[in-house]
């Protein structure tokens, strides 16, 4: 099943749709990290304005994720699997241990299971993403493979879904094929989809979804 680009977007019309987003995108991916803050309370948090309710921890999480975005925003070079490990170090903050394929066992939490995805084997993790990044499949394509691979694999200790949505908006953005975002009132179905994902492997009708309902931008005359 060939998955086209939905749009075809200049640097500036992309920048400009990235920018016009940001907001949205990092309120969006913080649910993975069962973000509490409002839409407007991540916007405040954004312009450095004070919230007295607002989780330390929740403004961390924003505060990196802008980081994040704009990492792909500044990228001068075609994304690679270098990038892959800075996004996951600016997502968790520069945190010991970030930034680098896991040497440690990793649970995740399943309904009635628990998934135990392999220790990452470098150089085998390194070939089958860069496999990925320079397929001839279309951006959008590789974004969504992108995406589903990091999610299922955790390569990293943690934010691997953070970083996966990261790393997948640095493809689309590059392209000019718009933007990938989870829509907020689909994130427990997107979770529960994930889980089955892990479980099988089998991404055809989850990445069918993916393209269908969380890939948009703007039509250029």
């Amino acid at each position: 099943m060939a998955f086209s680009d939905k749009y075809r977007l200049t640097s500036i019309s992309e920048q400009n749709l990235m920018s016009q987003n940001l907001v949205q995108l990092i309120y969006t991916t913080g649910k993975f990290e069962n973000l509490s803050t409002s839409l407007l309370d991540t916007e405040s948090i954004l312009n450095n304005e004070s919230l007295q309710n607002a989780k330390p921890e929740d403004v961390v999480t924003i505060i990196h994720l802008k980081r994040a975005f704009q990492y792909v925003l500044n990228l001068k070079t075609n994304f690679n699997y270098t990038d892959i490990l800075t996004i996951n170090q600016i997502v968790k903050g520069g945190q010991p241990g970030t930034g680098m394929l896991r040497s440690q066992d990793v649970k995740v939490a399943l309904t009635n299971d628990i998934w135990l995805p392999p220790l990452p084997e470098p150089q085998r993790t390194q070939q089958e993403l860069v496999n990925i990044l320079t397929s001839s499949a279309t951006a959008t394509e590789r974004a969504l493979n992108l995406n589903l691979y990091l999610s299922r694999w955790q390569l990293f200790m943690d934010g691997n879904k953070r970083t996966a949505i990261v790393a997948a908006n640095a493809l689309m953005v590059q392209a000019g094929a718009g933007l990938l975002a989870i829509p907020e009132n689909k994130m427990h179905w997107y979770r529960s989809q994930l889980q089955k994902h892990c479980r099988s492997g089998h991404d055809t009708s989850l990445k069918q979804w993916l393209y269908d309902n969380c890939v948009f931008g703007i039509a250029e005359n």
